[in-house]
């Protein structure tokens, strides 16, 4: 049994694929649920990640390559390849992978 309470704020909603997806680890299930429960004008930085980490930095990375890898993270790269963006996105919306913008 499954006991879910209502909550009137500090919570927020998050779509079931991505958590049922059998080709994402627990740690990407987790890190993507840590990233869109954060508001939507954040920026996500890597030192920010790791720092918040009790893992560490190298399953963190690996857990964001593994979002990336399956397209419910975009990276995308400033200028000379500093200023790196992630994108993150909402269960990946449902696109067929290779579709995200």
């Amino acid at each position: 049994m499954i006991v879910k309470d209502r909550y009137r704020s500090e919570f927020f909603q998050m779509n079931n694929a991505p958590v049922q997806d059998p080709g994402l680890s627990w740690a990407a299930k987790g890190l993507l649920a840590y990233l869109l429960s954060l508001p939507e004008a954040w920026e996500v930085h890597l030192r920010d990640l790791f720092a918040r980490s009790t893992s560490g930095r190298k399953p963190t990375q690996t857990a964001l390559n593994e979002l990336i890898e399956a397209e419910y993270v975009k990276k995308i790269h400033g200028e000379n390849m500093r200023h790196t963006k992630y994108i993150v996105f909402r269960g990946g919306a449902g696109l067929p992978k290779g579709s995200l913008p």
